[in-house]
């Protein structure tokens, strides 16, 4: 009985409802039986104590790099990560920034606009798991020595290294291949663009920081989880790209480093050889974010890692991508855009964030990598799985865009009907694995 009254006490706490998100409404931890909920209740407390851990064991080799004075400020920052900690699992409302630069007042006009109670449990999900991430960034911040310190940096680059036997099998396949007539470079086409999204599973911030490992050969696996697309408009992909001529600006809205990053640089490279674009912008995070996104110099390590295996035609892609970077084929965005790291939904861009709108409005194909990409796209809202995927943005539509996802949250649109209920009756927990990816498009 005293465990039955201490879970209605914590429900009532915590203001839950043991049920699943209805359709038609925003996802948060409200709903106990959300994906919502699990992430704020169980994944993010251990994400936040495995960068403690982190911090622990690395202490020695952090103050070899950075010098003796970093020793205390890491103390110090244990401890107001563990206080974070506290203030997610007790449901504390949202502390204000403070306001030292631009980006941390807007931050606080985004808080403003929150018209719910908020806290963790009551807030949008999205607002929630954005606002802890820009949380543990200030706490490092705000040191002397630790404030461009990546807290994720060697996860990331594990990552990248045990995956290195299907990096050379691609490598193998991308040497071998020999493609000359539009319908190969179409078909071909295809496939970079299924190695994209299923490389899109190697995502650290929903396996809580646990290793992520590609070990077969991706190309050869291709077919095989064909039947695991829900949705797929390469065929509206290609014909976009087409109508430019050769001439497409092409924004890629990088989601993870390492593995997935690889593959994003191999798309990109098959569009400009292939005279399907004239120019990639990578688009990454500016901070420390969900654990695996890609920041500048996630990219970097990328290229030294393909160096570094000594495999003729590894070194030889990054030979050639790095030209393509000094040629301006490829181009990383300067300054890094904070709207990325933002709480936002896309459907806000336009107002809270001008500049980037515009920018991304003079681009011809806009390619919208990962869940959380996917979950702005889509305003963190449970819609009807058959609504349109032009619909469910919401308005936002600079430009043509495409969305390359895995499903590991439960928000989805553009489904035919009766294919969610039939999913949901073989797994009920279908819309949470990874197993399932969509490429959706829509034109402007």
């Amino acid at each position: 009985m005293d465990q039955i009254k201490n879970l209605e006490d914590y429900e009532k706490r915590f203001n839950l409802a043991d049920e699943k998100t209805p359709v038609n409404e925003y996802l948060t931890a409200h709903y106990k039986k959300s994906l919502a909920y699990f992430t704020l209740h169980d994944r993010l407390p251990r994400i936040i104590t495995e960068i403690i851990d982190n911090l622990a064991r690395s202490k020695e080799q952090i103050v070899e790099a950075r010098g003796e004075a970093c020793r205390e400020e890491i103390k110090t920052v244990i401890g107001k990560i563990s206080e974070l900690k506290y203030e997610l699992q007790t449901d504390k409302e949202f502390k204000p920034f403070p306001e030292t630069c631009d980006e941390l007042k807007k931050w606080n006009e985004f808080l403003l606009s929150i018209t719910t109670k908020k806290s963790y449990f009551s807030a949008v999900w999205l607002y929630a798991e954005c606002y802890l991430y820009r949380r543990i960034k200030l706490i490092f911040e705000e040191t002397n020595y630790l404030q461009d310190y990546d807290y994720f940096k060697s996860q990331k680059d594990q990552t990248l290294v045990h995956c290195c036997q299907s990096i050379k099998a691609i490598g193998a396949s991308l040497a071998e291949k020999k493609i000359e007539s539009d319908e190969e470079i179409r078909d071909y086409l295809f496939k970079v663009i299924k190695l994209n999204l299923w490389g899109n599973r190697c995502d650290l911030s929903v396996t809580a920081g646990k290793e992520v490992k590609v070990t077969l050969d991706p190309f050869a696996g291709l077919e095989g989880l064909d039947k695991f697309i829900l949705i797929n408009d390469s065929e509206n992909i290609w014909q976009c790209l087409k109508s430019a001529n050769g001439q497409a600006d092409v924004q890629i809205i990088n989601d993870n480093a390492g593995y997935e990053l690889f593959t994003d640089v191999v798309l990109a490279d098959y569009l400009i050889e292939h005279n399907l674009a004239k120019k990639i912008t990578f688009n990454l995070k500016a901070i420390p974010w969900f654990i695996s996104d890609a920041l500048e110099h996630d990219v970097e390590f990328l290229l030294k890692f393909l160096e570094d295996t000594k495999d003729e035609f590894l070194v030889h892609l990054s030979e050639k991508w790095r030209n393509r970077f000094k040629n301006g084929e490829f181009l990383i965005h300067k300054p890094i855009d904070h709207f990325w790291t933002s709480g936002y939904e896309f459907c806000k861009m336009e107002k809270a964030d001008s500049e980037l709108y515009e920018r991304l409005s003079k681009s011809h194909l806009l390619i919208f990598k990962g869940d959380l990409n996917y979950r702005k796209l889509l305003a963190d809202f449970y819609w009807d799985p058959t609504t349109s995927f032009k619909d469910s943005l919401n308005g936002f539509l600079p430009t043509n865009l495409c969305s390359l996802r895995t499903v590991k949250a439960d928000v989805i649109s553009g489904l035919k009907s009766g294919i969610a209920e039939a999913l949901t009756e073989l797994d009920a927990n279908w819309m949470k694995t990874g197993e399932y990816g969509v490429i959706q498009f829509a034109n402007k």
